[in-house]
């Protein structure tokens, strides 16, 4: 760049520093940036320090964190939770507890106190290495600390007891929504929600339509996101009137999955000779004006027209094509 006659900016180190492979790179390019005369900014040492941890290079993230006033930056939890999520990625996850604790304790100064974020890491961290009693603790630390769990905390949480699977497990997966709505951490909606899309990713379907059958008869409106990612479960199992029923259901509710499930759906029916079940659900689609992918559509119409359903083939064409539809 300089032999350009361009001079290379904050952004410019940025962008090197997310590119780095080796804690060596990102050392390279914080010294031409010194020798550039560029001071780094807060975003930057972030980026930086969460590089150099996540190669293990703990030492060089902790001195560059120390040397934050010479660059006219105060540290702060962002950073520290930036080295905590590093160290968890390289693996050392007695580093990044101490780490944690030099936090709690004040020692780094009052606006580095771990937040939810930090706290998060770890427990995405221990759900990931099975550890889930160690992630299950990890909320009682917080709240004792009155740092409250958020939908990402739990999300983190649940998906991993429902990813580890087990009759216990999942068992502990509702025990802590359970506990989180009766504290009024979270809504019910929100926490029961958080679950069903778990255990729905989890493969675990006979588990996650009665979660949905208990929602719906306690008055819990189910999240499209939610709705859609069991529907999807089914689509994968290939149970196609099994999803059927449940959009019919779910509609009845006022829950609109997203468009790509009504197609596969509309598609699986089809090809498994289900014409009257697709016919019934392929005008609901219409109704609602659900949009459905021009390439689907074109195979769902021939399915159609094999059939004979002529009319419906044509309605469903020109909804593909209609530039008034909603999309999901």
């Amino acid at each position: 760049m300089r032999s350009s006659g361009l001079a290379p900016d904050v952004a410019c180190f940025h962008s090197a520093l997310r590119a780095a492979r080796s804690h060596c790179d990102v050392s390279a390019v914080l010294d031409i940036m010194s020798r550039s005369g560029v001071n780094p900014t807060v975003p930057l040492i972030v980026t930086a320090v969460h590089r150099l941890a996540y190669r293990g290079d703990f030492e060089g993230a902790r001195c560059l964190i120390d040397k934050m006033p010479e660059f006219g930056c105060a540290a702060n939890v962002v950073v520290y939770t930036a080295m905590l999520d590093g160290m968890l990625a390289f693996g050392h996850v007695d580093a990044a507890v101490g780490l944690l604790e030099e936090m709690e304790g004040g020692r780094l100064g009052a606006g580095c106190v771990p937040n939810v974020v930090s706290y998060t890491c770890l427990a995405k961290c221990l759900c990931r290495k099975g550890r889930m009693v160690e992630a299950l603790s990890v909320l009682d630390r917080m709240v004792a600390r009155g740092v409250m769990p958020n939908r990402v905390f739990v999300r983190t949480l649940i998906d991993g007891f429902c990813a580890a699977r087990g009759a216990g497990l999942i068992s502990k997966a509702y025990d802590v929504v359970e506990r989180l709505v009766v504290d009024g951490t979270l809504s019910s909606g929100q926490c029961y929600n958080v679950l069903l899309v778990g255990l729905s990713v989890a493969g675990m379907t006979r588990e996650a339509e009665g979660l949905a059958q208990r929602m719906m008869k306690t008055g819990v409106q189910l999240s499209p996101l939610a709705g859609s990612a069991m529907a999807r479960e089914l689509c994968q199992r290939k149970m196609w009137l099994h999803a059927c029923c449940w959009l019919r259901l779910m509609d009845e509710n006022g829950v609109l999955c997203d468009s790509d499930v009504y197609a596969d759906v509309l598609l699986g029916l089809c090809q498994e000779g289900h014409v009257l079940e697709a016919s019934a659900l392929a005008r609901k689609v219409m109704d609602r004006g659900i949009h459905i992918d021009a390439s689907c559509a074109d195979c769902l119409v021939e399915l159609l027209k094999q059939h004979g359903d002529e009319e419906l083939a044509s309605h469903v064409l020109g909804l593909s094509r209609s530039p008034e539809v909603m999309s999901l």
